[in-house]
């Protein structure tokens, strides 16, 4: 592989047909990664590529024992890089093409509706009979009902058990012109930069993480949007964020003096204020929601369905039912 990328691990890498992989770029991560990488295959996912940008706290030996991983490493800049697009749209040229991807932070988690009965292989099968060469996601942020710096994560549990809160209200949608042809802004973040009184927005929480990828695709501004111009199916995903652990205080300040990130940091540096300002933060309120599943996110309009999909999930469970049935019988 061309670039700053190097090959890490040794496991070999098959040509499975229908395989699908997801890719990551990741730097410092050993808090998250296990709940993650559980996640995602608890869904179907078959396969990783993991990229990690220099990470001291363990998470490249962590991603090494892992038996369905495929480990690069990079010490290039994650500005250098667009902010880590290049070396993810070269992983999936390399390993993506032809093939349902699912392209992820380390901090996120993907779900859509039904994801609690229906794997990924089966959503994937239901877009490519619509069509559809790409699912788009809102990005929801996750936290606690205690203060922060006391969301402290065991690695061995799921990241929802930690941060099961968000917040139900306070999203807009606005047409763009690149793929997936809107933004979502709003949510918590959101919340955060308004208190805080800043002249530019919060970030943006719409992506397109689930792409039918074919060779030469190009992300642009990290998965929010595809320079590419791609069919997208009409329902909307998901990806609950854990960027509220603990570990956040320490990693702000890392971050802003690093200096890595999107404009110099500056969504760091708003969190590096508010923490100086109130060390014990805490993001919850009486309006925050209780995550319980899919089917509240889609009652909330977080995600969104289709009467298609609705009625394959039904002769599937149908289905299962009656296979159930004739095996007691």
């Amino acid at each position: 592989m061309g670039g700053t990328l190097k090959r890490i691990d040794r496991r070999p890498i098959p040509a499975t047909p229908g395989e699908i992989r997801a890719f990551m770029v990741v730097r410092n991560e050993a808090v998250r990664l296990p709940s993650t990488l559980r996640h995602h295959r608890a869904l179907g996912v078959h396969r990783f590529f993991v990229l990690d940008n220099s990470s001291t706290d363990g998470t490249l030996d962590l991603l090494l024992n892992e038996p369905d991983v495929h480990v690069y490493s990079t010490e290039e800049s994650y500005a250098g890089s667009k902010w880590g697009v290049i070396w993810t749209n070269t992983l999936l040229d390399a390993f993506g093409g032809d093939r349902w991807t699912l392209t992820i932070d380390a901090d996120e988690q993907f779900i859509y509706p039904h994801c609690e009965d229906l794997n990924l292989p089966m959503l994937c099968r239901y877009l490519d009979h619509t069509g559809a060469q790409g699912l788009a996601a809102l990005l929801l942020d996750m936290y606690a009902d205690r203060p922060v710096k006391d969301t402290v994560h065991n690695s061995a549990e799921s990241l929802l058990d930690t941060c099961r809160f968000f917040d139900p209200t306070g999203y807009r949608t606005t047409p763009i012109d690149l793929c997936p042809y809107f933004t979502i802004d709003g949510g918590l973040r959101e919340r955060i930069f308004q208190e805080a009184n800043v002249s530019f927005h919060a970030p943006t929480i719409s992506k397109v993480p689930l792409v039918r990828w074919k060779v030469g695709m190009q992300f642009a501004y990290s998965t929010h949007s595809l320079e590419t111009s791609v069919k997208m199916s009409n329902m909307l995903g998901g990806l609950l964020h854990f960027k509220f652990l603990s570990d956040f205080h320490q990693r702000v300040e890392t971050e802003v003096a690093r200096n890595e990130h999107f404009e110099g940091a500056r969504e760091y540096r708003v969190y590096l204020d508010l923490l100086r300002r109130d060390g014990a933060v805490n993001f919850f309120t009486p309006a925050s929601a209780r995550f319980e599943d899919s089917a509240q996110l889609v009652a909330l309009d977080l995600m969104r369905t289709e009467p298609a999909f609705e009625q394959s999930v039904q002769m599937t469970q149908a289905a299962r039912a009656q296979k159930r049935a004739a095996g007691g019988a």
